[in-house]
């Protein structure tokens, strides 16, 4: 588990970049279908801002580019580990891929990195022009802290699709628990609302809650909401706990396979 097997890693990632990258009409209708939200979105916070008065001490500009900002990172960082690994335990796959010499977690955390970069190199053009377009632009204060705190939403966004992608063992369709997982992590992140909507003693409490640094926190710091350390550090620890709670269950699900005969 020390040992990280750095080539198999980065073939798996090049490759499921590629992979994706090459699916012409899938990057034309996932781009499409992300502009026409965020076009709605615009118009949706547009109404709500139409008197021109700020709104839990946003402003128009404000509130929706952090909306747009959050949508954006969930396009590109949703990468269905969730799905990939219950289909690979319904299928049977699983029982080939226990034998590489590679760890479980380790190989669909490359695959869904190399996922979300190609994501990343299509998305990403779309929102610049999106912003261009109607006249926004971002102010980051801190681009390395940004930049960081992005890497650790995805990395709790894996860990949390790889637990729920597990219970393929125990549910024959996680079509409601995804579901579920989704919403819950998008709300409580803030990726449908601005946590600044919400009431200050919830707010206090996400603040230390793993939800809030979902999206919130990347969020923050991309806009230039936030320039204090103290939620990246907050993120980390959580990043840190995840990993560990996704390594357990890892290691849980593989002994009860042995006993079973996998």
């Amino acid at each position: 588990m020390l040992s990280i097997p750095f080539k198999g890693c980065t073939a798996l990632l090049w490759g499921s970049a590629r992979i994706l990258a090459t699916d012409r009409k899938g990057r034309w209708l996932v781009t499409f279908g992300y502009l026409i939200a965020l076009w709605l979105l615009y118009y949706l916070w547009a109404a709500l801002f139409n008197d021109g008065t700020e709104r839990a001490g946003m402003n128009f500009a404000g509130a929706f580019l952090h909306v747009a900002v959050a949508q954006t990172l969930f396009t590109i960082l949703h990468v269905g580990t969730d799905w990939r690994l219950a289909r690979e335990i319904r299928s049977g796959e699983i029982a080939t891929q226990l034998i590489l010499p590679m760890s479980l977690n380790l190989r669909h955390f490359s695959i869904s990195l190399g996922r979300a970069l190609a994501q990343a190199a299509y998305i990403l053009p779309a929102f610049l022009v999106f912003l261009w377009w109607f006249d926004l632009s971002l102010a980051p204060k801190a681009i390395g802290l940004a930049l960081l705190s992005v890497f650790l939403s995805f990395v709790l966004m894996f860990c949390i699709d790889f637990v729920v992608g597990l219970a393929g063992f125990i549910a024959t369709d996680l079509w409601g628990i995804t579901a579920s997982k989704d919403a819950l992590v998008q709300f409580l992140g803030g990726a449908l609302i601005p946590l600044a909507f919400f009431p200050a003693a919830m707010r206090e409490v996400l603040a230390y809650l793993p939800f809030g640094h979902f999206f919130n926190t990347p969020v923050g710091y991309i806009t230039g909401e936030i320039a204090s350390i103290q939620p990246m550090l907050i993120q980390a620890a959580w990043t840190v706990l995840f990993l560990f709670a996704a390594a357990l269950a890892g290691r849980i699900v593989l002994k009860k396979l042995i006993v079973f005969g996998a």
